[in-house]
């Protein structure tokens, strides 16, 4: 009787989907970041979640892609380089594209210990 109840009750011995990240949701260390001039928060927030993922591994593919759902814009990041400061700080372009307008964002991230990546300068480029 006690096994019906844990599987009624809603017990799941299968994955965990809570763990599943969305992008909609700013994670801690990202939310006391400005978001840049120009970039809705929640975009923000997907695509600087994919920039921690772009940045974590050197090894890792060359650009990694990011989608907000909410509001249908998608986009990838690409680490540039490291600056010239021994491998702290790395550049990085960001693509955000929604119907038929893409803006491109260029940012330099330095490595902050346990926190992460913490992005210190970002810019929309100009349209040319």
């Amino acid at each position: 009787m006690l096994a019906v109840a844990l599987l009624a009750g809603g017990c799941s011995t299968g994955p965990d989907l809570d763990t599943l990240a969305t992008g909609s949701v700013t994670p801690r260390a990202y939310a006391r970041e400005p978001v840049p001039k120009g970039i809705a928060p929640d975009d923000w927030a997907a695509a600087r979640t994919a920039l921690a993922e772009a940045l974590h591994d050197k090894d890792a593919a060359p650009s990694v892609p990011w989608e907000n759902y909410a509001s249908a814009t998608r986009g990838t990041v690409t680490p540039l380089g490291e600056t010239r400061d021994g491998g702290k700080c790395r550049e990085f372009l960001m693509s955000f594209v929604h119907e038929a307008r893409e803006d491109w964002l260029q940012g330099e991230a330095c490595h902050a210990g346990k926190s992460g990546w913490k992005v210190d300068q970002a810019r929309l480029l100009d349209r040319s």
